[in-house]
């Protein structure tokens, strides 16, 4: 599986495994999908998307519906 957010690290290279194309990294010596770096960025993605604080501070919705 080639992973999209490795694509532009200078640390990535694509390898065949026999079934198809992988993401490397040379950096930890492994497969990205193992690599501490991605798991590190969809931490941070996962936490983005699951913060408390809301991102939009208007939404035509508001208008309509009330919070109360």
């Amino acid at each position: 599986m080639l992973i999209k957010s490795c694509l532009d690290c200078k640390f990535h290279e694509i390898v065949e495994d026999g079934v198809g194309q992988m993401s490397r990294c040379i950096k930890e010596n492994c497969y990205s999908q193992f690599s501490k770096c991605v798991a590190m960025k969809a931490l941070n993605r996962f936490l983005d998307e699951e913060s408390s604080e809301p991102k939009c501070l208007f939404s035509a919705l508001n208008d309509l519906y009330s919070r109360e």
